[in-house]
């Protein structure tokens, strides 16, 4: 007698999920969730993740102890050279690949004792999280590229700037695959120019 109890409540459980899950209702394009190794900066709220202490940091490349906040920022030597990703990626694309090659070459060479800061932008589909920690992950790969090219891990600051700052206002791939971009600025320390003279 029991059994059959057990066996009727069990048949009753099941027909109400199976009931509550047809109704409930599906969210338009779900963004999928991230899983979050140790160390992960995405939980830490407001502001741009950077890798001062303990945040981007991928594989054996080791934090940065420089001061990159003393430094001038000049947005226009590398503007060309800025990376564009595919939708929803972090990795470096082949084509991309040879504007990193020119970036590393004259970090080396022009721009010897100068730093470089990258910044990680996604475009405007995802949640404000999702977008923050992909951003975080182009930042990185970008720094990877760099570093496997020659360019010295110390000298290289990361920032997510998510979604918060397109570079094309839109809502439609046209801007879209402008936005999902990791952008390079030259890091100039105080009292040197770019070039290597003095600032005013």
């Amino acid at each position: 007698m029991k059994t059959e109890k057990l066996v009727q409540l069990a048949g009753v459980t099941l027909m109400l999920c199976v009931a509550a899950a047809g109704c409930a209702k599906k969210p338009q394009n779900p963004t999928p969730l991230l899983t979050q190794g140790p160390g992960s900066m995405t939980d830490r709220p407001g502001g741009p993740i950077t890798d001062t202490a303990t945040a981007v940091n991928s594989g054996d490349i080791p934090a940065s102890n420089v001061d990159f906040d003393k430094m001038s920022a000049d947005r226009n030597t590398f503007r060309d050279q800025t990376v564009y990703f595919e939708y929803d990626k972090a990795n470096v694309r082949p084509s991309e690949v040879s504007k990193l090659e020119r970036v590393a070459s004259e970090m080396k060479s022009a721009y010897a004792g100068k730093a470089l800061r990258i910044e990680g932008h996604c475009d405007e589909r995802g949640t404000e999280e999702y977008n923050r920690s992909l951003g975080e992950r182009r930042a990185a790969s970008v720094r990877e590229t760099l570093v496997r090219l020659g360019m010295n891990p110390s000298m290289i600051q990361t920032i997510s700037m998510g979604e918060e700052h397109p570079a094309i206002p839109g809502h439609d791939e046209s801007a879209w695959s402008k936005n999902r971009r990791g952008e390079l600025i030259l890091l100039t320390p105080s009292g040197a120019t770019a070039q290597g003279g003095t600032t005013q």
